[in-house]
């Protein structure tokens, strides 16, 4: 009987290893760990949710046709009206204000806000050209100044 391994060709020796430069450094374990790392502070991190003013859905996109009578409430009403440039108008009790940034924003209804009234109610009045996220801001520094009612209204022209 032949052995079978005589019939195989022969297995070419193994390549030699090159041999790293005195500076080079294997960097594989490195991302290897920062990976970890990050794999570990994304799940311990805690996350906070961002408190919000809660507003009912329209039902329909067209403007409502029902008149309701307005109704005497217990709530000071600070108005912002929101100008077509984006430039924005704090109206309270006490002072009117021009604005420029959501800084100022937020610092004018802070200061209009009176903790002694039963609530505040933050009015907003945006021109139909204005840009959603001037809207945002406004509605953002409301949150921020603890305005607990929120009415937005879009007008083709400010007075």
């Amino acid at each position: 009987m032949s052995d079978p391994s005589a019939d195989l060709p022969d297995e070419p020796p193994p390549l030699p290893r090159k041999k790293r430069e005195d500076g080079e450094l294997d960097m594989t374990p490195m991302v290897d760990v920062t990976f970890l790392l990050l794999i570990f502070f994304m799940v311990t991190a805690s996350f906070s949710l961002q408190k919000s003013i809660p507003m009912p859905r329209s039902q329909s996109d067209q403007p409502s046709t029902n008149q309701q009578d307005e109704e005497e409430d217990d709530f000071e009403t600070v108005t912002v009206e929101i100008d077509e440039f984006n430039g924005y108008l704090i109206i309270a009790p006490t002072f009117e204000r021009e604005c420029a940034s959501k800084l100022a924003i937020t610092t004018g209804l802070k200061e209009a806000y009176n903790p002694s009234a039963g609530g505040m109610r933050l009015s907003i009045t945006c021109h139909k050209k204005a840009r959603l996220q001037s809207l945002v801001d406004v509605m953002d520094a409301g949150t921020i100044s603890n305005y607990g009612e929120l009415q937005i209204t879009e007008v083709e022209e400010l007075n």
